[in-house]
């Protein structure tokens, strides 16, 4: 069995080396010299450079999610302006990516350029990540009073266009320049509460008739 103490230091090390050259550029070598074990005993024990990395994912994944439900099952679902549960869930998503800036520097490269040979299990659980935040948003809008000809399925297709069209564009600062991750991060929410006060609020004066 894998020394808990050596495990840790196994994937720290990985964390730190995938997240900053990506899987094909890692070294294992940098990877059993921050860990302080021999480059044999990684092998022994994950079997393969690819075996390694699925871990180093998994259990940054885990972290992800787990502080996400946490925080998640403290928000009042009750509270009716949209916007301001969004920017919870936001704000809860993105401090725990200021505290751990690689988790989201791996998270990121890995599911947007995915290496060929791990692209198939990648998806897989990227797919699971997507599922998890369509049951949360549509739990949260089926909490609020909308009008009666609004499907709930296109709220969250438009509020997920959103969110993807401000991440896409702030992703490259976020994870090429961690040491101001918090700077991008508030000119990203900046941002995101003005385009969501478009879709809650529209962008037309009330027409007067005639």
């Amino acid at each position: 069995m894998l020394d808990k103490s050596k495990k840790e230091r196994i994937l720290i090390a990985s964390l730190e080396e995938f997240s900053e050259h990506g899987f094909e550029k890692a070294s294992t070598d940098s990877i059993s010299i921050k860990a302080d074990v021999s480059k044999g005993l990684i092998f022994h024990y994950f079997g393969t450079k690819e075996k390694l990395y699925m871990t180093t994912i998994n259990e940054c994944v885990d972290d992800i999610l787990d502080d996400l439900l946490f925080n998640y099952n403290k928000i009042d679902l009750q509270d009716t302006d949209l916007i301001t549960i969004l920017m919870k869930l936001m704000e809860n998503k993105y401090n725990f990516f200021i505290k751990n800036p690689l988790h989201y520097k791996l998270v990121i490269k890995s599911f947007y350029n995915s290496p060929p040979k791990l692209k198939s299990e990648l998806d897989k659980r990227y797919s699971e990540l997507k599922e998890i935040g369509y049951n949360i948003m549509a739990e949260i809008i089926k909490n609020l009073s909308l009008k009666r000809d609004i499907d709930v399925n296109n709220v969250i297709s438009i509020i997920t266009a959103i969110t993807n069209i401000i991440e896409l564009k702030f992703t490259p600062y976020l994870t090429d320049d961690t040491a101001n991750f918090k700077m991008y991060y508030e000119e990203m929410k900046e941002e995101y509460i003005k385009l969501m006060k478009i879709v809650m609020y529209g962008i037309l004066n009330e027409q007067k008739d005639g």
